[in-house]
């Protein structure tokens, strides 16, 4: 993440009720950059449908009034901690308009919401969702829904390897200081791993998690058992994206998905766009 004052994070919002746990998330990243937040919410119309009859300012002004009440919403959570802006979307398709308005409006994060899914498929995360962390040009966060922290004590980081695993001890650090919270580093290694070079990493890692306090801590085993254990006696698990689930065109690892399916806490998945840097990125987005 970034610490200059432009760093804007993005927050993708739909329903009233689900505004406040993702708008928590945003501002804690935001203010820890000291950035600002930008709204999002898309009216998605069909294309063989009366709407195509009208302008995009028509269809907000007639049927945008739920959006905007979760625009006010989110507004009110943020409680003025940090600059708070707002764009209503009208589009065909809701993952193509955010990602276009995250390249449009310059934005370093953007952070959406994600349900668990009562059958998997290779759809992981929802098709909309997958294709906005697979196509963003910027630090993408994917928050699951329906499971709300009550308050946060500790933040746990499973870690790894990579400029996902860094981001997510990042956002890890911005959630932990808005709470006074701790933030715990977890390495899980199997029975023939070298366990300096993990202590090593851990002590990597740490440096990007503070000045929020820091514990770390290595263990030997399953990693999805250990992580899925571990998480349960956290309020939130913050936990990157894998190099191998990119090489094997999967937008989460086999240890993502267990972790967010199987935990009872807040799970926020990260990925960081790799190849260029973020801001080069959504220039070429932009041109092709």
């Amino acid at each position: 993440m970034e610490s200059a004052s432009d760093y804007r994070v993005a927050v993708a919002v739909a329903h009233p009720e689900r505004a406040a746990q993702l708008t928590r998330t945003a501002v804690d990243v935001a203010r820890d950059a000291g950035g600002e937040v930008l709204v999002l919410s898309v009216l998605v119309t069909q294309r063989q449908s009366p709407f195509a009859l009208f302008t995009d300012e028509v269809i907000k002004r007639r049927f945008g009034d739920e959006r905007r009440e979760i625009l006010d919403r989110v507004v009110e959570t943020a409680g003025g901690e940090v600059p708070v802006d707002g764009q209503l979307l009208v589009a065909y398709d809701a993952g193509r308009a955010l990602v276009d308005a995250v390249v449009e409006f310059d934005c370093d994060a953007l952070v959406v919401g994600w349900h668990e899914r009562e059958r998997p498929s290779e759809i992981v995360l929802g098709s909309n969702v997958d294709r906005i962390v697979r196509n963003a040009p910027c630090d993408v966060l994917v928050e699951k829904l329906g499971v709300e922290a009550d308050g946060v004590d500790a933040v746990l980081v499973p870690v790894a390897r990579g400029p996902h695993a860094e981001l997510a001890a990042e956002v890890a650090r911005s959630i932990a200081v808005a709470n006074d919270a701790r933030v715990d580093l977890l390495r899980v290694v199997g029975r023939n791993d070298d366990r300096a070079a993990a202590e090593r990493l851990l002590t990597e890692i740490a440096a990007l998690a503070r000045p929020a306090p820091v514990e770390t801590r290595v263990v030997q085993g399953d990693v999805t058992d250990e992580v899925v254990e571990a998480s349960n006696e956290h309020d939130v698990t913050v936990l990157g994206t894998t190099r191998q689930s990119v090489l094997r065109r999967r937008l989460v690892g086999t240890v993502s998905q267990s972790v967010g399916r199987r935990s009872d806490s807040t799970v926020i998945l990260t990925r960081k766009p790799v190849g260029v840097r973020p801001r080069l990125s959504r220039v070429i987005h932009e041109v092709l």
